[in-house]
Formats: structure tokens, sequence, C-alpha cells
């Protein structure tokens, strides 16, 4: 940890040069994203935590890092000996870190952060905070002077996602975001978040790892549209197509003056959770500016898929329930032979398994394979020469996806890979009735994912137990694997769309013992209507059976027991034409029906 204090202490030393009281580093970049290039990991660089989620706070004589329940257990490992204090975000008594700094800073002392970095809410809410006291805030490079060693930028090459995947053409996005813009009385938007603006160009790479993305920011006016990224990295027919869709191109950098420079009045739709606080700056001091206050209009727009996007991601569900049936098959037999098989062999071999499909473009995230106690941590990485050796026994959760020009998948089983404990027995059967629960649920529309939560997450509470985590979120179309605006946890309250998908993903985690998850990808469609409204349900996308030997079958009503049945039927129907050999027998064995 001797790395991370001498870090740590140049990083005070700049702040002292620049008249800070505190420095701010959060895990995001200038697009907002949740994954982040290695070049925008300064969090990562200056504590040493490696979780996707959390906050650095440095102060003259203290530090502190904030991060939520998925992170407990292993940020408590990777911050020992740094002198760097965990804040559990979520646990009562626990301030954020801008209540933590509005009672810590003292009148006239100024908290740094790069602008870049940090969201225009983010930094307009600190400004709420700290004024009330007399804390003042400046934005500040620290970073680049003191990381020696910074990556590169990432620069990947770009490339189309067809209209036989997309749907849609970049032109006919584009009309949908004018229409909507003149709805709302604006002349244009600007996108930062590398989701939206690849899934209005029609356009991906690989500039962050497991996310078919390219870094890039996007302007969209009622008479243009210009995209901003380095023209060399376009495949051939890329520039093309975009300028025949009626897309500018201009240099990554360019964005900041393009905005300063406009020369006539606009009124912009801003989304202050989706632009960073350097942009929005600009927009701001640009006197020909009326910033309109409103949603990203491309986050919504493709939260809700097309029906091309649906056809396409059953399809990708369809390829990936293969990926891992060839993979159990595979894995089932190493143990059986007696074979030495790691955590990080499992994520080898799905990786290798799912290679091996059609249009396969790599994983969706790094793999989670945990066994036994590691599976407690929610977000548990598999490191060589640390990994568990599995055994013919205990409990082995996995979370993998992969990425497919039809869709991005996400699935977590947790498997008996021999005999188990009465108590792991029982949380497992209890996870499935919380999954099933949600799974089942028909609701009207207008709900709220965060109505829902409790549909799912009560089957937990009933018991005295609780998972610090949502209970799912949106899956994108050949895209990140965590989407928004949707996200089923209790204070999201975002209306549920026919097209959206979700996770349904409840768990159990026990420190020092197990962990146990259920996760399948869920599609939002139309259920009835009736004199009470219009109804929604769920269609269940990923196709793949779930583990009957840990279940305590007494302990499932009728009805649940008839829906695993007909799961399983469904995803050997689905399946077995698809599938030869071992895999095929697998499969025909781990669903057949539940006997009580």
């Amino acid at each position: 940890m001797q790395g991370i204090k001498e870090r740590i202490s140049a990083l005070r030393a700049g702040m002292e040069e620049n008249g800070l009281a505190a420095y701010v580093i959060p895990s995001s970049d200038p697009h907002m994203g949740e994954y982040v290039p290695e070049f925008w990991q300064a969090r990562k660089y200056f504590s040493g935590f490696t979780g996707s989620a959390g906050t650095l706070v440095a102060l003259r004589g203290r530090c502190g890092l904030w991060t939520d329940g998925r992170y407990f257990i292993q940020a408590e490992r990777q911050l020992a000996g740094s002198g760097i204090e965990l804040f559990r975000m979520g646990i009562k008594g626990v301030p954020a870190w801008p209540e933590f700094l509005a009672e810590t800073m003292q009148k006239g002392d100024t908290v740094g952060f790069d602008g870049r970095m940090l969201s225009a809410a983010d930094v307009e809410t600190m400004k709420k905070k700290f004024e009330k006291k007399g804390i003042r805030i400046r934005s500040a490079d620290l970073i680049s002077p003191l990381w020696k060693e910074r990556p590169l930028p990432p620069a990947t090459r770009v490339f189309l996602h067809g209209e036989e995947y997309a749907g849609l053409s970049c032109a006919q996005k584009l009309g949908q975001v004018r229409a909507e813009l003149k709805r709302r009385g604006a002349d244009g938007q600007i996108y930062s978040r590398l989701g939206c603006v690849a899934w209005l160009c029609n356009i991906r790479a690989s500039d962050i790892a497991y996310n078919p993305v390219a870094v890039s920011y996007a302007a969209v006016f009622q008479d243009s549209a210009v995209l901003f990224i380095d023209s060399s990295r376009l495949e051939p027919g890329v520039a093309e197509y975009l300028q025949q869709n009626g897309v500018t191109l201009r240099r990554y950098e360019g964005i900041g003056p393009f905005l300063k420079n406009q020369s006539k009045q606009k009124t912009i739709l801003v989304d202050p959770e989706g632009i960073n606080y350097g942009l929005y700056r600009i927009l701001k001091k640009n006197p020909l500016y009326t910033i309109q206050k409103g949603p990203d209009l491309v986050l919504w727009m493709k939260a809700v898929k097309n029906k091309t996007e649906i056809k396409n991601f059953r399809l990708a569900h369809l390829r990936d329930g293969c990926a891992m049936a060839e993979f159990c098959a595979d894995l089932e037999q190493r143990l059986d032979r007696g074979e030495s098989v790691t955590e990080c062999t499992v994520c080898d071999l799905l990786r290798e398994s799912r290679a091996r499909q059609k249009h396969n473009f790599g994983e969706s995230f790094a793999t989670i394979a945990a066994y036994r106690e590691n599976a407690a941590m929610m977000h548990y990485s598999p490191k060589p020469g640390s990994c568990k050796k599995l055994e013919k026994s205990g409990l082995l959760l996995i979370d993998s996806g992969g990425q497919y020009p039809e869709g991005t998948t996400d699935i977590t089983r947790t498997f008996a890979l021999g005999p188990v404990t009465e108590e792991e027995k029982k949380h497992y059967t209890w996870v499935l009735k919380a999954h099933i629960a949600l799974a089942t649920a028909v609701f009207l529309e207008g709900t709220t994912d965060g109505n829902l939560d409790m549909v799912c997450r009560g089957k937990i509470q009933k018991h005295g137990l609780d998972y610090r985590c949502g209970t799912g979120h949106g899956v994108g179309m050949f895209g990140g694997v965590h989407e928004g605006p949707q996200s089923i946890r209790p204070k999201n309250h975002v209306i549920l769309r026919s097209g959206m998908t979700v996770t349904d993903e409840p768990g159990i985690y026990e420190e020092g013992k197990h962990g146990i998850r259920t996760e399948n990808l869920l599609l939002v469609t139309d259920a009835m209507e009736n004199e009470y409204g219009h109804f929604l349900r769920f269609e269940i996308l990923t196709c793949f059976p779930i583990d009957t030997a840990p279940l305590l079958p007494e302990l499932l009503t009728r009805e649940e027991i008839a829906w695993l049945n007909e799961y399983h039927s469904r995803v050997y129907r689905a399946l077995s034409p698809l599938l030869s050999g071992e895999a095929r027998k697998w499969l025909r064995r781990k669903t057949l029906p539940l006997v009580v």
C-alpha cells in the first residue's frame, strides 16, 4: 500500500499548491459512464479500489472512499493499510460524500474536482449544500500532472451496427429526436453518454472493455447533426453512411469550441445528469443559449426496443444459452474426471464457449465465478494465484454475459457442485421464490420499477434478510450491460413501458458463507386490456435451466413448481435442436420436471 500512500501524498501537495482543502475523484469519465476506459480511471489509481462504483475524497489530513453494498467486502480488503477510510453508502448514519464535506469543511474552504468528471447535476447539488456554509468549489485538473504513466485514450476501430439489427436508420432516429425536441419547444440537445451516441448513429467500437462504444459526443439540432469523433478511426463506409443520414463529422476535442462559437439563439434541452459540468458551464456562459432542463431523449428512446431489436434479442439469448449449456457440460465432465478446476478456469472456459457462438463479440462484462464464501462479494473478480479451486461440494455462482450484434446478455446461475448445507438450500429456494414473484408479475401501465422492487425483495425481507443492491437493471441492445433509465430498485421511479428490458436478480449474500443469485433478462410486454386499464407483464428472454439440485421443493407452492417446469420445458424445446452430444444430454437432465 506504500504506492497508494505516496499517490495520496502527492495529491495533497497538489491541493496545497492550488489552495484546495479537499479534492473529489469520482469513478466516471467525461461521458458519465459506469464503465470507463483506463485513461480515466483516476479513482482506482489513487485508491487501489477496483470496483466500478465509488468516490474518493481527499482532505488535508483524512481520506475516504464511498461505495455501495455491492463492494463493501471488496473495498474493505483493497483499502486495508492504505489509510483510506471506507464509507458504506446506504448504511444508517453514514453521510453521502457531499454531506460529509459540508459538515467537515470550514467557511472559506475550497473543494476541488475536475469538472469534466462530474455531472452538472452532481455539481449543482454540491453547490447548494456548500453555499449554506460559505464553502467554495473550483474545477481543477490535479490528475494529469500526477499520473505519470497514464494509459493512452482509447482509439479502436468504429464500425456500423447494421439496420438489420438496429431496426431503424440513423436518419430515422434523428427524425424521432427532432420531433420530440419540437414538441418540447427546444432547438437541440447534446449527447455525452456513449451508449446514446452509439445507438443514435448506429455505430459501435471497442473503446471500453466489454462495452461496444466509441468515445464521442453528438449534437442534434433541428437543422443539423454533428458527431464529434476522430474520423480516422472509422471503418470504410461509416463516414459515407453518416453523411447520407445527415450527420456532419468533427474532431472529438472540438465539442467545446463548437458550443462556444455558436452564433444563433437556441434553446438547448439539457439533462443535468447526462452532461459533464465542463460542457454545462460552456452552455451557461453563452448568452445565445437558453437552457431548458429535461430528459436525455435518446436515453429513453433506446430503452424501448423496437420490433427488430426484440426479435434479435431473442436470437442472442438462444446463442448465449447454447454457449452456457456447452460450458456446463464441459465443466461437469472435468470435475467428474478429477481435473483441477479453479474459478479462473471457469472464466476461461465460459469465454471460449461464447467465442464459438456465431457473431459473438466477446463478453458483456468480466465473468464473476465465485465459489463458496467468495460469492458473498456481489462483484467478486477471481484473480490467478488467489482464486479458489472447485470441489464436488458447495455452491458456485456464475454471473456472466455476452455481446452479439443481435443483443447483449446477462445471466446469473448458482450451481450445486455436490452436497450443500440445509441453510444453503433454504436460501437458494427463497431466492428462487423471489425471482418467480417478479417474473410472473402482472401490473397496470403506469407502474414504476420502484413499485415492483418489493414484489421481489419482500420475499427475502420476510425472512429478516435483504440484498444491498437493486433487484434489476436495464440491458442495452449490443451496448452496455447496465442501461437506464429503467432499474428495479426502491428509489427508482421510472414508469415501465412495453419494449423495455430489465433483469430479475434477487440474491442472498452471507459473508464468510455463501452468495446466491438467480438472474434472467425480462422484456416488458403487453398482457391485457379491460375496464381497469392496460396491463403489462414480462416475457423471459434468458434461455437456460435453473439448477434444481439445491432446492427444497417443499418450500415451493404448486404454482411455483408449475412455473419452473414450464420454463424448463420451454428452454429444452428452444435449445435442444441447436445442441448435440454431451451438451444436449446435459440439457435434458437439467430440464427434467421437478416432481414433488
